[in-house]
């Protein structure tokens, strides 16, 4: 594991779910009073020709192909305005645009600033370095573009450099024109690469033909940030409103630059103990609209500590970001408070000078966000506690307290636990492939650290993973089968047992819920134990359904047995019967197969698990006394809900009878009985 997430993850506490230290400072202005004005009133504006040519060129590219709807549409209706907090943050940036775009030098008052084009500030500090001083071409002046005043070029409290580029930004007005330029330039290269890149679509489908499994089936992705920030290529096409934005990414070729963007912002923003060094709202509200906001957010869900670790540049840099961000009371609300969700967007350049007010007040032409009503988008503090959640487990397991004490607090508690004991639980199958284990390679004893701390996160419901505290190579799972299948709240057990060379090879699986070993509960799980899963290479199956070495998890299996396996028509698993119960001789043999393992699930997986000792208080204990007392009335309603439903359709059917299936009704109204009084003995 790198030194990264041995070190705290964001090298402080991103505390917890409470309010900032004071109210979201949108609408604070920069001094403070209420009104927004710089030290040096602004002189009017003075737009040159060229200016006016570019704004142009920008309101006909923005609304190229998009048709304004009639007042009376629903659409007009659901986006007549923005939220509040939207617009408030829009009306910051515009306002903070148009006095950049209008300034003049302090002495003459001659125009300074003759495009706002993000390309062009970015070629002119190519050469010396980010500077918001701009020298007067007829009398020689230095004019900040933050507060029109004469520029403090070299003030110490107001410099930094990093990675060999320096920056000088004059006043807090300053900085926040470079982490305009910034955020805008970052924002065009991100819809750029969105617009030349496939939609990324994980696909997971079953081999009918040989067998199940989740495969590895994704489209590899070909698109790039292509070229350096600084060297070009500049070429920029607005796309507009006519694309979804889409910051999925499964390749690294973007870290390079997000990461150096987000170094860049860290040098402007103030320092984790600089908490009332005054921030510009405009600031807050740039980050806010900017595309960045929403990668950032894609990175923190990540749930792969794996990933992270290989990617340990970019996370540190996204750590640092949002825990600056965190740390001030003008910026904490950014990490704190759940986001608007961005439908479209056109970039932070495009919002900034859309002059109309086009997109606050009628048809939007840069941006498209949900209303609160449509659900908001999670916070950044919530999107990282998956992470934090596996960070929290891994470092435990490191038994580096230090460090976990930096890691987030918001994790809540998971399916997954360590015990000393699981390896004395075992069926005598899976023991002796323990036994088989000699040597454990240093990387596969990490691989698997990491890997069941990623469990902690990644595991649907339902789901329950015990790990042996001493061989985290040896687990055991349990499985509540699902609603609408044959198995609904049926308990499932399983053993799991990693080989020599795991995870080159897949892991070994057994189904211990086999009624003594007499019940073959689906035709993948076998009444001896054996588990058929092409994942597992226990059954054949196409390159994209088997175990993908270094790739597949044993997560991934479990998902599998769980989507792909106890399923509702779970005959259709035998090779060739895929859609059986959609034909009319079809049906009958399925709702006769569903009917036998109904009986068998509420037998063996329910009853059993309430009134064996050696289950009762056995390995599941905790499980399965909380699953009881929370679940067992409904599990009852809902296994006579089931049994009725089996009434109907059965009539449907013609020959569908008891003598024919093999179970009478008389057999699952006893079963039923019987778990009802063992569940009211239970709680007791």
């Amino acid at each position: 594991m790198s030194k990264l997430l041995k070190k705290a993850i964001l090298g402080g506490k991103l505390g917890g779910k409470g309010e900032s230290n004071g109210e979201r400072h949108r609408g604070e202005s920069e001094n403070g009073s209420g009104s927004s004005s710089s030290s040096k009133e602004k002189r009017p504006s003075a737009v040159n020709q060229n200016d006016e040519e570019v704004a142009r060129a920008l309101s006909k590219e923005l609304n190229a192909g998009y048709d304004e709807p009639d007042a009376s549409t629903e659409h007009q209706s659901t986006y007549s305005a923005y939220p509040d907090e939207i617009e408030n943050s829009i009306t910051h940036v515009q306002k903070f645009a148009k006095d950049a775009l209008s300034t003049t030098c302090y002495e003459c008052e001659a125009p300074l600033v003759e495009t706002l084009d993000v390309e062009y500030w970015i070629r002119r500090w190519k050469k010396g370095g980010f500077s918001t001083g701009v020298r007067c071409r007829q009398c020689d002046a230095i004019t900040c573009l933050g507060c029109a005043d004469e520029a403090r070029v070299g003030s110490a409290k107001h410099m930094g450099e990093f990675d060999g580029t320096k920056l000088d930004w004059c006043c807090y007005k300053g900085g926040a024109f470079v982490a305009w330029v910034l955020l805008c330039r970052y924002d065009h290269m991100e819809l750029n690469l969105q617009a030349r890149s496939q939609q990324l679509q994980p696909t997971a489908k079953r081999d009918r033909k040989n067998g199940v499994g989740f495969g590895a089936n994704i489209r590899s992705h070909p698109g790039a940030m292509e070229g350096a920030w600084v060297n070009g290529p500049y070429e920029y096409r607005v796309p507009g409103l006519k694309q979804a934005l889409n910051f999925k990414q499964v390749d690294n070729t973007t870290d390079g630059v997000t990461s150096w963007v987000y170094g860049m912002l860290v040098t402007l923003l103030p320092k984790r103990e600089e908490t009332t060094k005054k921030v510009s709202p405009a600031l807050a509200a740039m980050i806010e609209l900017s595309l960045l906001q929403d990668r950032t957010a894609e990175l923190l869900r990540n749930d792969s500590l794996q990933d992270v670790d290989k990617r340990a540049d970019l996370y540190f840099a996204t750590f640092a970001f949002v825990d600056r961000l965190f740390h001030h009371p003008s910026l904490d609300h950014l990490v704190k408070e759940d986001r608007f969700s961005r439908k479209q967007s056109a970039g932070l350049h495009a919002i900034s000078t859309d002059w109309k007010g086009k997109g606050i007040t009628k048809a939007p032409t840069s941006l498209i966000v949900a209303h609160r009503s449509e659900g908001m988008a999670s916070s950044l503090a919530a999107c990282l506690t998956n992470l934090a959640t596996q960070s929290k487990v891994l470092l435990s397991g490191s038994h580096n307290k230090a460090a976990g004490e930096d890691i987030l607090e918001i994790a809540e508690p998971n399916a997954v636990t360590r015990r000393p004991d699981v390896a004395k639980h075992l069926c005598a199958y899976s023991a002796s492939k323990a036994r088989e284990i000699m040597n454990t390679p240093k990387n596969r004893m990490a691989r698997l650290v990491t890997e069941t701390s990623e469990m902690t996160t990644s595991l649907p419901e339902n789901v329950f993973v015990t790990i042996d505290e001493v061989r985290p190579d040896i687990m055991k799972a349990l499985i509540i089968g699902p609603k609408g299948t044959p198995y609904e709240s049926g308990l499932f057990e399983f053993d799991i047992v990693c080989p020599e060379n795991y995870p080159a090879a897949p892991p070994s699986v057994q189904i211990v819920t086999t009624g003594q070993g007499r019940i073959k509960f689906n035709p993948n799980l076998y009444a001896n134990g054996k588990v058929c899963l092409s994942l597992l290479g226990t059954w054949p199956g196409g390159p994209e359904t088997k175990w993908q070495p270094y790739k597949s998890t044993i997560a991934s299996v479990l998902v599998s047995i769980q989507a792909m396996i106890l399923v509702e028509w779970p005959l259709e698993n035998e090779p060739q019967l895929d859609g059986m119960h959609k034909m009319a001789g079809g049906i009958r043999q399925c709702l006769a197969y569903n009917r036998r393992l109904r009986k068998d699930t509420l037998m063996y997986a329910i009853l059993e698990w309430l009134v064996q000792p050696t289950k009762r208080n056995g390995h599941w204990k905790d499980v399965v006394n909380d699953y009881v007392r929370f679940c067992g009335r409904g599990l009852v309603e809902r296994a006579r809900v089931v049994e009725k439903e089996y009434q109907v359709a059965r009539k449907k059917v013609r020959g569908l009878d008891d003598g024919m299936v093999g179970v009478s009704s008389k057999e699952i109204e006893k079963l039923i009985g019987e778990i009802e009084k063992a569940i009211k003995q239970y709680v007791k």
